[in-house]
């Protein structure tokens, strides 16, 4: 039951709270916030990367900083940003991999397809030729060799129109078609001055280092309506529209008195729903648990009231057997002992006794409460705290080992008897179970009675409830075994399957030890598997 109480406190202490939705609160603040990399500062809408989210910019227009340079990715191309011009919405951009030198590992042309950027005005661009055939036209001087991929090749650059060399050179145009490979590189076209030719890899260099220009679309009209309402610009991801997000919640353009956007009416939830239902959901637990108590204590109360007409042995003298077994309708504070079954430990239902309590009920195992030496131990009398009287037999080690006999599934200081003697009834080993008094094995009439015994107690030792008999039938089948005559049949192998109840492993005869060290060679023996018990 404590542990249906603690799942109730969390469940209470997470739901029972007020929901608080702060993601709102959260993107407001988040894209308030501007980033610097290098000598580039304050990087705002429509850019985004390190501490601004996606939701804070436009997509296709993310920035990373690498060694205090701001780079942006283009169609798997990798450009450096060297300035950005919030006034015009450009920015200017050089590719990284045309920096140094003009043998790139990977040749490719820049496009912009896909992308919120387009060139400006002031575009030109340089047509690079690679892998072309020796030897070169006359006319050709601006000649360069790479080693791209382990290939040595030539290759030639074009910083003019080609449509205007096609009637100065019409001979230059059709050997550079044979080249391998061609690559064009956006340049600023006021880069090159007049009259001035580019013919060596160094002004080149020069030129494409300059960058060239591109300028945005990224509803900056929007934006800045958003943010003259003191809103931030941001991008939905759901909707893939623009958003405008405010110090309350996010609104589709501005922050003025205007309906929240449908992404958030959609995603938000209600605060009034989730506490209606977090409240139910509790109520229901409660009650749920509630009943559940109730008649987890009605079971075991019939339980207990099922118990009845059990023998009450009262002793004769310190030594002596009981001079008397009465049956009585009526068990002694049934009714008072049920918080004491409650703190106890059970095995299937099954009440289970410490060594302490025993301790306590025969009063340390005082002499004075002995009834008598029955198989394998000494019996008790003995008296639990809620009045009933029990008869406890304290056990001998002598015909059984009591490692074997504790249940690596239960607690350390419970002892499981029930399933070694399934197990000896199982393997027709009676003779281990009874006292070597009787002569089991000699006399067949005690063989006839105690094989009657074992089978009502193979029974009795079923772990689920409905197999096992009522009180009532097993008296009525004891009386009965007492009154029949055997002495003129032979008795029978018992023969009980296997498969009926799981068994501990089989273990050799333990050695024969003194009675009274039981106790005391439990605690010397094993410091941390087995206690001493009694039953």
């Amino acid at each position: 039951m404590s542990r249906f109480i603690l799942f109730i406190a969390i469940i209470i202490s997470v739901s029972g709270s007020t929901p608080v939705f702060a993601d709102d609160d959260e993107r407001y603040l988040n894209c308030s916030k501007t980033f610097d990399c290098g000598n580039i500062k304050d990087i705002p809408y429509p850019f985004w990367g390190s501490n601004r989210q996606d939701y804070c910019g436009y997509p296709g227009l993310e920035l990373n900083c690498i060694n205090q340079d701001p780079e942006i990715t283009i169609m798997q191309s990798t450009y450096k940003v060297l300035g950005i011009d919030n006034q015009s919405r450009t920015l200017n951009v050089s590719r990284t991999d045309y920096t140094e030198n003009l043998c790139p590992t990977l040749l490719s042309n820049t496009s912009l397809e896909q992308n919120p950027l387009e060139y400006t005005s002031d575009h030109g661009e340089v047509t690079l030729y690679y892998g072309c055939p020796a030897p070169s036209p006359q006319g050709l001087s601006a000649r360069f060799t790479c080693t791209i991929n382990e290939t040595d090749m030539m290759g030639y650059f074009i910083t003019a129109n080609l449509s205007e060399l096609v009637s100065i050179a019409p001979g230059l145009i059709s050997y550079l078609t044979t080249c391998n490979n061609s690559v064009k590189v956006p340049i600023r076209q006021s880069a090159i001055l007049p009259n001035i030719d580019i013919t060596t890899v160094e002004q080149l260099l020069g030129v494409l280092n300059q960058g060239f220009g591109l300028e945005w679309n990224a509803n900056d009209d929007l934006c800045e309506t958003c943010k003259l309402s003191g809103g931030q610009c941001g991008y939905n991801q759901t909707t893939k529209a623009f958003t405008c997000y405010c110090a309350d919640q996010p609104r589709d353009f501005n922050c003025a008195a205007s309906p929240p956007s449908q992404s958030t009416k959609s995603s938000k939830p209600d605060p009034l729903k989730i506490g209606l239902s977090t409240a139910g959901c509790v109520v229901g637990l409660f009650v749920g648990c509630w009943l559940m108590a109730i008649i987890q204590r009605k079971r075991r109360k019939a339980a207990l009231l099922k118990s009845k007409d059990l023998p009450i042995a009262t002793p004769a003298s310190s030594k002596g057997l009981a001079t008397s077994t009465n049956l009585s309708r009526s068990t002694p504070s049934l009714t008072s002992s049920k918080s004491d079954i409650d703190r106890g430990s059970t095995y299937f239902g099954v009440r289970v006794f410490s060594y302490k309590e025993l301790e306590e009920a025969t009063n340390f195992f005082d002499p004075s409460k002995e009834l008598g030496d029955g198989g394998f131990g000494t019996v008790y009398y003995g008296v639990l705290r809620d009045g009933r009287v029990v008869a406890i037999k304290r056990l001998y080690e002598n015909n059984m080992k009591p490692l074997e006999a504790v249940d690596t599934n239960r607690h350390r200081h419970d002892i499981n008897l029930s399933n070694m003697a399934v197990k000896k009834i199982q393997n027709d080993a009676l003779y281990e179970l009874v006292d070597p008094f009787l002569e089991f094995d000699k006399d067949f009439v005690v063989r006839k009675m105690v094989t009657s015994v074992a089978e009502l107690a193979f029974r009795c030792l079923q772990q689920q409830r409905e197999m096992r008999p009522a009180m009532e039938e097993a008296l009525e089948v004891l009386r009965r075994i007492e009154k029949e005559n055997y002495g003129a049949e032979k008795v029978e192998v018992l023969d009980i399957s296997k498969d009926d109840v799981g068994l501990l492993k089989h273990a050799p005869p333990p050695l024969q030890l003194s009675p009274d060290s039981m106790s005391d060679q439990f605690w010397a023996s094993s410091s941390s598997t087995v206690a001493p018990h009694s039953y």
